[in-house]
């Protein structure tokens, strides 16, 4: 693409924008971005062309945020230097802050590749600029419908703007993913074999009854979570066979250990949903030709990211901090904190209706709270906070928990306060907030722990990333 003059204002503005913002001691995620796009529109499409070792795209309704910082800290361990918008800044003005951040005043790329989350309703916009080398697609699950609308308008707008030269890395337990395959040259496939919580039968709610080739309803033999598993259709549609599988599951309070033949990899993430993150990212990492042990190193040594099953240790014991926002990312927080057997139970849930959490709450009816209804006896106390928090302890009623073990409490250090009352410091406590209500309740458990127990994040930025998004 031809560079303008609109080109050089806009780069000089978003530069010199971001450089105030960091002198005055503020992130600048998107305001570059946001002052520069509207001097020229095209902008990071003139930008993406100094990348020359290529982008990597990472989409889905959940993981991105998690799949991009762990692919960034494998790239890490081998070496690499990347614009990266870390922060998850998502829509086109962060991702234009990322790239702004590592161009050079007199337009030069100041490193060779760019590793950047997308929202998923941003990708035509995205595509219509930038051809990414390497896409990775992480799942499909319905998420906000107020902003996103039904789930297949998202999945045909993301199907219609990817590029056919572009490479796919796409979840082949996932039907909805697997399809972007259909007809494609350039696919590898990630899956997982099974894992101790995978059965044969399934009630939990599943965006993909039916076949995205004929309509046929789809029979699985395995269900992992969600629609997620080993489906085939008669139509002959059927999971595709992942080159890039996961056998030899280990999940615990440490985190999880797996194999993909004939090598071993750990990390310190809980839950089997970051099992799927983690083979994303180890699946782009072998695309580009990262050595086996430079991804083990990677996902070693991966610290959990700002509210994705982060730890804190504070004076009446340790806490987990992870963010919800729709109903199987949901589900799948609460299977990891009942794997914690034996262990009493206190819940700390933040519910808000703003526009970043989605005004429609009537998801948190699709959530299996029926699952902790049924935990009675490990249940000591929840906590419901945020301006929708009567909603949410409705919600817990009707799903068995008992009244005298919920309560309200609006002021969010009181709420704190109130989930660790009386802690012996044996019980396992996570507090689980929508997003305008995450950072927030960071802020003060950052402002009470003794020491943070996934340590300091800065070591783990990129080179020339830092301060990216």
């Amino acid at each position: 693409m031809k560079r303008t003059w609109r080109f050089w204002l806009a780069l000089w503005a978003g530069k010199g924008i971001s450089g105030i913002l960091q002198l005055l001691g503020k992130k600048g995620t998107t305001l570059p971005g946001k002052i520069a796009l509207s001097i020229e529109p095209q902008l990071i499409g003139v930008l993406s062309v100094g990348f020359n070792d290529g982008i990597i795209m990472v989409t889905g309704t959940n993981g991105k945020t998690t799949t991009t910082n762990l692919l960034a800290q494998i790239l890490k361990a081998a070496g690499k230097t990347f614009a990266f918008n870390q922060a998850g800044a998502n829509l086109v003005t962060g991702i234009t802050g990322a790239m702004l951040a590592n161009t050079g005043w007199g337009g030069q790329a100041q490193v060779k590749m760019a590793l950047l989350e997308v929202d998923e309703a941003t990708v035509p916009k995205f595509c219509q600029q930038v051809v990414p080398q390497v896409a990775i697609i992480t799942n499909f699950f319905r998420d906000q419908l107020d902003r996103y609308g039904e789930l297949d308008t998202t999945i045909k707008l993301v199907q219609d703007a990817l590029p056919k030269e572009t490479h796919l890395i796409l979840n082949a337990d996932d039907p909805l993913v697997a399809q972007f395959g259909l007809g494609s040259l350039h696919t590898l496939y990630y899956g997982v074999e099974r894992t101790a919580d995978s059965k044969s039968v399934s009630t939990e709610t599943r965006e993909a009854r039916f076949c995205p080739r004929c309509g046929e309803e789809l029979k699985y033999t395995l269900y992992h979570y969600g629609q997620l598993g080993k489906y085939a259709c008669s139509c002959g549609y059927k999971r595709p066979e992942p080159s890039i599988l996961a056998e030899d599951i280990i999940a615990g309070e440490g985190g999880i250990q797996f194999k993909v033949e004939p090598t071993s990899y750990s990390m310190a993430l809980q839950g089997y949903y970051n099992l799927y993150n983690a083979l994303a990212a180890l699946t782009a990492a072998k695309r580009l030709g990262i050595k086996d042990r430079e991804i083990q190193r990677g996902l070693r040594e991966f610290v959990p990211q700002a509210g994705r099953m982060e730890q804190f240790i504070l004076a009446n014991g340790p806490i987990t901090l992870t963010l919800v926002k729709n109903p199987t990312g949901f589900n799948q927080v609460i299977q990891t904190v009942l794997s914690r057997k034996e262990q009493p139970i206190r819940l700390l849930i933040g519910i808000n209706d703003l526009a970043a959490d989605g005004r429609d709450i009537s998801w948190l009816w699709d959530v299996d709270f029926e699952l902790l209804g049924q935990e009675e006896e490990r249940i000591q106390k929840i906590i419901c906070f945020g301006l929708r928090a009567e909603d949410m302890a409705v919600r817990l009623k009707y799903a068995g928990v008992p009244v005298n073990k919920l309560h309200i409490e609006h002021e969010m250090s009181k709420a704190l306060d109130k989930v660790q009352a009386d802690s012996e410091g044996r019980e396992t406590t996570f507090i689980l907030p929508t997003y305008t209500l995450l950072f927030p309740m960071r802020g003060i458990l950052e402002n009470r722990q003794i020491k943070k127990d996934n340590g300091d994040n800065s070591q783990y930025q990129s080179q020339r990333g830092e301060g990216s998004t």
